[in-house]
């Protein structure tokens, strides 16, 4: 039987929710293909334990603002501050782990019609695959440029693509900013994660699966073939 690929929304360390996540879609891996939204570790207790699951699985990713933190912090390229990484940095597989982590890309192609990034596309990108799809790994200036921190960052913005840190729902955007994809007129679904205050979401070309796993929400799973949508408890334990 062809196996399908499996989105997941942003994980945050939170291996438990994880675990369940992957049972309940019945994942396997020698047939099925794997995503991560971004943003598999920190903040949560277990980015550890979530690593080497979703390495395990053979798992892919675009990259998150908190696995460019991650990586840069390891790296010594930017002080550390109140995170949850002593586990992941102490452990004798780091270095691999975050290896293959420094790999994965900012944008990805999932299908004739579908694209993942971890927060969202500027409004002005008419080529965002030209702009985000490398190879990696990834040095630090790549990490550190303008495009990654807007594709990894961004929830409103305004037509130009100035940001806001805005981080509430949409609605409460401050004026001029207005959700990204208010802005977005491609053809493609854009699958994103990134915005826990928005939830799981679907509008237009545009799905949201950041559901809040690690603040007691959900963690969501999408499948591109069959468009269908698993979510299981989330939640630090």
């Amino acid at each position: 039987m062809r196996g399908v690929i499996w989105v997941v929304g942003d994980v945050h360390g939170c291996v438990r929710a994880f675990e369940r996540l992957v049972r309940e879609i019945r994942l396997d891996p020698e047939r099925d293909a794997l995503w991560s939204a971004g943003d598999l570790v920190n903040t949560g207790p277990h980015s550890l334990e979530t690593l080497r699951l979703w390495r395990d699985l053979g798992g892919r990713a675009v990259l998150g603002n908190h696995d460019i933190y991650a990586l840069r912090a390891f790296a010594g390229a930017v002080p550390r501050h109140h995170d949850r990484l002593d586990g992941l940095f102490a452990a004798p597989d780091a270095g691999e782990l975050l290896a293959h982590l420094r790999a994965q890309p900012l944008f990805v192609r999932l299908g004739p019609e579908v694209v993942l990034v971890h927060a969202g596309l500027h409004p002005r990108w008419d080529d965002p695959e030209k702009l985000l799809t490398t190879t990696g790994p990834h040095d630090d200036a790549w990490l550190a440029r303008e495009e990654t921190t807007f594709a990894t960052r961004v929830r409103c913005c305004t037509e130009d693509g100035t940001r806001t840190k805005h981080v509430g729902p949409p609605a409460d955007c401050p004026p001029p900013f207005r959700a990204w994809d208010s802005f977005y007129r491609g053809n493609d679904l854009v699958v994103h994660g990134h915005w826990a205050w928005r939830g799981y979401h679907r509008s237009g070309r545009v799905l949201g699966l950041d559901s809040g796993c690690v603040y007691g929400g959900e963690l969501t799973a999408w499948c591109v073939e069959e468009d269908r949508v698993v979510r299981t408890e989330g939640g630090q334990t």
